[in-house]
């Protein structure tokens, strides 16, 4: 659909004028995420304000005549009350989160809960990194002001005004290496020698030299980052724990969080060879595989198989660009990344949920923002200090 189309529907719909068949494709629009954001940008704060109110009232008025009808899209049957109130929280800028289910369409209605509220609200994450130099020097680049951070053996370190640390090397300058950790709540971008972009997720570090040899460029990660590699004649290689990943120029998200069983290497741009390392860090040639945009390369930590399949690219870099988006991940999976984001623990009283949910949360809200769009997903959350309870 052209999104003038789409714009003017939604003008229908704010004047009283849109068919029934143009309000149920408006909803279900929204709930099959299909709305862009670049579309949703063009609607002035008015709008949203306008067209958030009118959706308000007709949650009201469905309510009150306890009505639950359910509408059809692409052979989903989708609980109307349920996504309305989805539909809301996608209008207001909190984001949009929805049950799949066992089944893909059983969704049952939320259900109230007892909430206990933390004496401190928990913030989100944040910037924030320490940098370790060679000689073991700690510096918190939080408390450091843009400008000159360091200087090593001819390599310069700065800071920029945005908060972006920025490595130059000069003509005779020694390679020495460093480190750079980011706590849970904490994320960071960095600039290397060779002009590669790094994002460093939550509770990861990035281990580097300061310039790159004549024959190669190789970093080690342990965590999540994503990577746009400058483009150069030699090779560019990211080694984690159990893989290397080669490229000469290209961006792509590496994804080695031990909590998480597998590593996730996500291409988005260019072509990079992924190869599994045995126990004494030696390429298994044998165990390889080349993979092309949209495709992501899944390593078991136990097993020697690579698994390549193609994914919907959004889904592992949104942390990058500010939220959280999930397709058909459990609960588990989705509190893991709130745990590393808010510095929170997680503890499940009762069975554990085998639901599936679909979802997008902008990072920058407070963690009981977040579980009250997951409570529009019939997940009973609640705050006991710094532990979320998910209970059953």
């Amino acid at each position: 659909m052209e999104k003038e189309t789409f714009l003017k529907i939604i003008d229908k719909y704010n004047r009283g004028e849109a068919s029934d068949e143009e309000v149920q494709f408006l909803y279900a629009y929204y709930q099959l995420f299909e709305l862009k954001e670049d579309v949703f940008n063009q609607i002035d704060i008015e709008a949203k304000k306008k067209l958030g109110n009118a959706i308000k009232l007709d949650i009201d008025k469905k309510l009150e005549k306890q009505e639950n009808p359910t509408l059809t899209v692409n052979s989903r049957r989708i609980n109307y009350k349920l996504g309305i109130v989805a539909l809301l929280a996608v209008v207001i800028g909190i984001g949009a989160f929805w049950l799949i289910g066992r089944q893909e369409h059983d969704i049952a209605e939320p259900i109230k809960i007892n909430q206990e509220s933390a004496s401190m609200p928990i913030k989100p994450g944040k910037d924030d990194a320490i940098l370790i130099l060679a000689d073991g020097t700690s510096i918190v680049l939080n408390d450091v002001q843009k400008g000159m951070v360091s200087e090593q053996q001819g390599v310069q370190i700065e800071k920029t005004a945005d908060g972006e640390l920025q490595y130059r090397a000069v003509e005779g300058s020694t390679a020495v290496e460093n480190t750079i950790s980011t706590p849970r709540g904490g994320q960071y971008r960095l600039v290397l020698a060779d002009g590669t972009k790094v994002w460093l997720n939550a509770a990861s570090s990035l281990r580097f030299p300061t310039s790159f040899s004549a024959y190669e460029r190789a970093v080690h990660l342990n965590g999540e980052a994503y990577f746009e590699v400058a483009k150069g004649d030699k090779p560019f290689k990211v080694i984690s724990d159990n893989q290397v990943v080669e490229v000469l120029g290209t961006h792509f998200n590496i994804n080695t969080y031990k909590e998480e069983t597998t590593s996730k290497t996500t291409l988005v741009e260019g072509a990079i060879r992924i190869t599994k390392l045995a126990k004494d860090a030696q390429e298994l040639s044998h165990t390889s595989k080349v993979l092309q945009p949209g495709q992501q390369a899944i390593l078991s930590a136990l097993g020697d198989k690579i698994i390549v399949e193609a994914v919907d690219i959004e889904e592992f870099i949104a942390w990058k660009d500010g939220y959280f988006k999930f397709e058909k991940a459990n609960i588990q999976a989705i509190m893991r990344q709130v745990m590393r984001w808010y510095d929170v623990e997680v503890e499940y009283r009762g069975a554990v949920s085998n639901d599936l949910f679909v979802g997008e949360i902008n990072r920058s809200e407070d963690i009981e923002e977040v579980l009250r769009v997951l409570r529009l997903g019939k997940i009973n959350a609640f705050i006991e200090g710094r532990k979320v309870i998910i209970s059953n």
